[in-house]
């Protein structure tokens, strides 16, 4: 239940002592029933549309087509590591990836043309462009 509060009102005025007992229930987010352990943390992560990190060990258990979600590639520079490798807390175990060879970052679907690179993608319109030369042009492009 929704409810709209006026601009210069004081929070909670004009409600009983039941209505803000009420209200002030902590709710899981999905409305089902709450997951014991990690995996209620998971899913209240997922719910939220948040950035989801885990371990090389956890990852085999996620199934991010499930839930609308996408590796994240960030390109490295020195290619040390693939793209898909990212270092930090697992969200599902809560254990370090650094440690473990490095964990996966999993995105939103939706948000993932705003913020990611995709690899697959930009090969494939750098060889368009590539094709779409004429030879002179290439041979201008390479002096």
């Amino acid at each position: 239940m929704d409810a709209f509060v006026p601009r210069y009102s004081r929070l909670g005025e004009g409600f009983s002592k039941a209505q803000k007992f009420i209200g002030s229930e902590v709710k899981p987010l999905h409305g089902g029933k709450r997951a014991a352990g990690p995996a209620g943390w998971l899913s209240d992560l997922i719910e939220l549309r948040k950035v989801v990190i885990l371990c090389s060990f956890c990852r085999a258990k996620f199934n991010p087509r499930r839930f609308g979600y996408r590796r994240v590639f960030v390109p490295d520079a020195t290619g040390k590591s693939d793209g898909y490798t990212v270092n930090g807390t697992c969200d599902w175990c809560k254990g370090e990836t650094v440690n473990l060879s490095g964990g996966t970052a999993f995105q939103p679907e939706e948000l993932y043309k705003l913020t990611t690179i995709d690899p697959t993608e930009q090969r494939r319109t750098a060889r368009l462009r590539a094709k779409s030369l004429s030879t002179w042009q290439f041979l201008q492009k390479r002096k």
